[in-house]
């Protein structure tokens, strides 16, 4: 791509609107946007403003449009880029944009204005997928993830590892010129030290990684228990539904039934299991209860075990509690019908489908632990962390040797390439190295205006 031409599209989305918005970006930018008005000679501009001016439409027609303009570097692409606001109409954008190619402009490739932000130094390659995040968002939780990561929330860690290596990485050569000197800029028992520290920082982003975002899946939220525990009644309540079949007949619940909801701007995936309960080998109905009940709690974020108040919490449940990490479960009393049952000792929270008490607290309750997942586990967009899993992998294997070599008195040369090589990985993540196959791959999943 010529980054001195200037480039043009259409950004604004398709269909109906307020507003559609034609955007260029290039050295020729304000005199190409304003070629197409009855102003085409105004072309000075000392800083960033707003002006209104008319277009020239065919049929000496005329159309009133704000030229939001930019005529130095402190723009998106850190290009002289104009933005013309015209009225939401398609049909008039397309003339536009027909009017400004023919003056020059050439149509902007998928993804090439953020191409060009990211090459200016604007952004790094996580910062422009996050862009990307930004605009595939679908509900509140990736969009809230997009931001964080446009904002730095990944890549301001993965910077400061690799400035802290390469500030080691200087003071291990600074010592190897000056060897014959006997000089020593940094002591191994420092250097074992702050290496230590960047790979225990590296390992828990990865850890963070696996753990959320290389899934595009919703949290889960999966209803436990044994047979009758009340489970399919509280998911109808949970959910304001009735797609869960409610019977008195222990096993009615064959397969798992899944909702998709969302509470306080929270996506999430509510799921009804089959009751836990054992089977003979030959007993092929209830094996299969038990392989979907398996299959559906796989990876889930919070468990809720449903135990029936009225019975109490059982051997099964207890077994069945065991399943899953104490800080994914939330342990739930259904069937409090009467006031005199309470909350029971071993309940977190206590519920009655039938007098309508604790559903609204134990919704609150989810909210609250999965926002609190949102905050410390999913601060990427998946494509990222897809992107970075590998390479943090090899930087944490550099690094590991690295540490091996100190702890056996390898020579620091050796020390210093493995310190090199994860300098590398890490530069190929925040794009501070990168090849052409890699911003290709990055940006053809961009759409044309972005």
């Amino acid at each position: 791509m010529d980054l001195e031409q200037t480039i043009v599209a259409i950004s604004s989305a398709p269909g109906i609107g307020g507003r559609s918005i034609l955007r260029l970006s290039g050295h020729d930018a304000v005199r190409l946007a304003l070629s197409v008005t009855t102003q085409p000679g105004d072309v000075t501009f000392a800083g960033s403003q707003v002006v209104q001016r008319e277009i020239c439409l065919p049929g000496d027609r005329k159309l009133l449009a704000d030229f939001w303009i930019w005529p130095t570097s402190r723009s998106y692409t850190k290009q002289p880029q104009v933005e013309i606001h015209l009225l939401g109409s398609r049909a008039i954008a397309d003339l536009v944009l027909l009017d400004l190619r023919r003056a020059g402009a050439r149509l902007a490739q998928p993804g090439e204005f953020t191409m060009r932000a990211f090459l200016a130094g604007r952004l790094d390659l996580t910062q422009a997928e996050a862009v990307l995040g930004v605009i595939d968002a679908h509900g509140e939780q990736r969009f809230q993830s997009a931001l964080r990561q446009l904002s730095g929330g990944l890549s301001g860690p993965l910077q400061n590892a690799r400035n802290d290596l390469i500030e080691l990485l200087a003071l291990l050569e600074a010592g190897l010129d000056f060897v014959e000197e006997d000089i020593e800029f940094i002591e191994m028992d420092e250097l074992r030290m702050r290496v230590t520290r960047i790979h225990d920082s590296l390992s828990q982003l990865r850890d963070q990684i696996r753990t959320r975002s290389t899934s595009q899946s919703l949290p889960k939220v999966v209803l436990l228990g044994l047979p009758n525990a009340g489970k399919s009644s509280l998911f109808n309540a949970l959910a304001g539904s009735d797609d869960a079949i409610i019977s008195p007949v222990s096993g009615t619940t064959r397969d798992y039934i899944t909702r998709r909801l969302q509470w306080d701007q929270i996506d999430l995936e509510l799921i009804d299991t089959a009751g836990h309960e054992g089977y003979d080998e030959g007993d092929v109905i209830r094996k299969f209860m038990a392989e979907q009940t398996r299959f559906a709690t796989q990876d889930c974020d919070i468990g809720i075990l449903c135990i029936d108040a009225q019975v109490g919490m059982t051997a099964q449940d207890h077994s069945l509690s065991q399943t899953l990490p104490a800080e994914q479960l939330l342990i739930v009393a259904t069937k409090c019908d009467s006031p005199e049952v309470g909350t029971p000792a071993w309940a977190n929270h206590a519920t009655s489908v039938t007098a309508e008490m604790g559903i609204g607290a134990l919704q609150q309750a989810i909210v609250t632990q999965l926002t609190e997942l949102e905050l410390t586990t999913n601060d990427l967009v998946p494509s990222s962390a897809i992107r970075c899993l590998g390479a943090i992998e090899q930087t944490l294997g550099a690094l590991a040797t690295c540490l091996d070599g100190i702890a056996g008195y390898h020579s620091e040369e050796l020390i210093a390439s493995e310190i090199r090589y994860a300098i590398g990985q890490l530069s190929e993540v925040v794009g501070a190295v990168y090849t052409d196959d890699i911003l290709d791959v990055i940006f053809s999943r961009f759409c044309i205006g972005k």
